[in-house]
């Protein structure tokens, strides 16, 4: 069905299973009446005493972490803005590595100075600046008459994408802009589901655990690849499925220690004991090369999945199998970009860039070189994009099956120490070191000291 038929229906939908921040982003102020105009144009407020280019073009920085075809679609992106703005912006982007890495540099930066003028950001990153007190609100520049946003332009957005910026935890702000957008959902070889009796992974965790089993058998090939790294955060986005919201949404505490939490750690241990989950360095390389029947990962990954599989097989993906039967819900994944505060000019630089970069032109080149959907609606509508979902179906099939379930878990600086806690408890089940029982109380324990310290 044709995303822009249905999307009144499930725009509601997805709307309630985000974690909405309803702040109202103004728009400009009516023009006056007719009687009481003059020739006096609109004046920007964030642009006073501003003339880029005056003396020359500002140079920015923008950090971000992405390489490969990732990597090269920023490059065309900050190419197209930079002829666009030539005289007056020049923006240099620079990799950084993992978010981890760019993290670490930001911190560092936050010390000794050498802030970039934008830089990609997940949540938990951007309080964290925002607690430090080095990013700008953008509030102003969204509502500013000539360098803003109108209306039709924000509600373009799409409501899951704008709510990232505005969570209740900025306190009534818009402290990030859209970068990119994906979800977590699962990658699986039709081919080898068909030779083991399945048209397609099943819908229920309970289900999955006995269709995993039964392919791994059937096919001699492992049903499921992962990590070998740490999983914490992608069991908190399975036991989501559940209905559980593993971090208090008061942020008053984590809830790991649970029943639901048990089944699905069990499910998890029962599959790793009888090789039916295969761990790996890269889930990618041994999901392409039908090393393992399915691969449960970020959408973002189709494009990638496009170039390595190309007609080895035939593949698809959909939603992550679920906890309780009638649930929907998957997690949304991808950076955001915030505006670090430097000078008045460079942080002007900053917001057009940032503009630019989540207006459908650039989105549309964005979503076709990779896999990540696409900040805007308008974009969808674009030549570009239309004949790149018609020529790669996978990626359609993403944007159907998994986008629109796809929600923004509770935002805390502690989440990355969170998973981490929790990951090492489910290593440590996986390596029968602990039962799931006593890997589950480990991780509450782990999760709700790593919490305390971000209080």
């Amino acid at each position: 069905m044709d995303l822009m038929k249905r999307f009144p229906a499930w725009k509601a939908s997805i709307a309630s299973l985000l974690l909405l921040a309803t702040i109202g982003c103004g728009t400009p102020q009516q023009a006056a009446p007719a009687s009481t105009q003059t020739d006096k144009k609109e004046e920007s407020k964030v642009a006073q005493g501003i003339e880029l280019g005056k003396n020359g073009p500002i140079t920015i920085d923008f950090w971000h972490i992405q390489a490969t075809i990732y990597g090269d679609a920023i490059k065309e992106m900050v190419a197209a803005f930079n002829k666009e703005y030539e005289g007056k912006i020049i923006v240099k982007e620079v990799f950084q590595g993992s978010y981890d890495d760019l993290n670490k540099k930001v911190r560092a930066a936050l010390q000794g100075g050498g802030l970039p003028a934008v830089a990609m950001s997940y949540e938990s990153d951007t309080l964290e600046y925002m607690k430090a007190d080095k990013i700008v609100a953008l509030d102003d520049y969204i509502n500013d008459p000539v360098n803003g946003l109108k209306k039709a332009e924000l509600d373009d957005i799409m409501p899951g994408v704008l709510a990232r910026q505005r969570i209740p935890e900025y306190n009534g702000k818009t402290m990030s802009w859209p970068h990119g957008n994906s979800s977590m959902g699962v990658y699986y070889n039709i081919d080898l589901l068909k030779k083991a009796g399945y048209e397609k992974p099943a819908a229920t965790w309970q289900e999955f655990e006995k269709m995993a089993l039964d392919i791994t058998e059937k096919t001699g090939v492992p049903a499921l690849v992962m990590g070998n790294a740490n999983n914490g955060g992608t069991f908190r986005t399975w036991l989501r499925t559940y209905g559980i919201d593993p971090i208090n949404l008061d942020q008053s505490g984590v809830n790991y220690d649970n029943p639901q939490a048990l089944e699905l750690a069990g499910i998890i241990k029962n599959l790793v004991d009888k090789k039916a989950i295969l761990f790996a360095q890269d889930t990618e390389q041994e999901f392409t090369n039908g090393r393992a029947v399915m691969e449960i990962g970020t959408t973002a990954r189709t494009s990638s999945k496009l170039d390595l599989v190309k007609d080895k097989f035939k593949w698809g993906i959909t939603l992550i199998p679920q906890g309780k039967s009638g649930s929907k819900v998957t997690e949304l994944y991808g950076g955001n970009q915030v505006l670090f505060k430097t000078t008045p000019e460079k942080q002007l630089a900053g917001w057009l860039f940032m503009k630019y970069f989540a207006e459908s032109k650039a989105q549309s080149i964005y979503a076709a070189k990779t896999g990540y959907f696409p900040a805007t609606l308008s974009a969808q509508n674009t030549d570009l994009l239309k004949k790149n979902y018609t020529d790669n179906p996978q990626k359609k099939q993403a944007f159907d099956e998994v986008f629109p379930f796809a929600r923004i878990d509770v935002s805390s600086a502690a989440r990355n120490k969170m998973d981490t806690a929790v990951g090492e408890a489910l290593q440590a089940m996986t390596a029968g070191k602990l039962s799931p029982a006593d890997a589950l109380k480990k991780a509450q324990a782990d999760s709700t000291k790593a919490l305390k310290e971000f209080k």
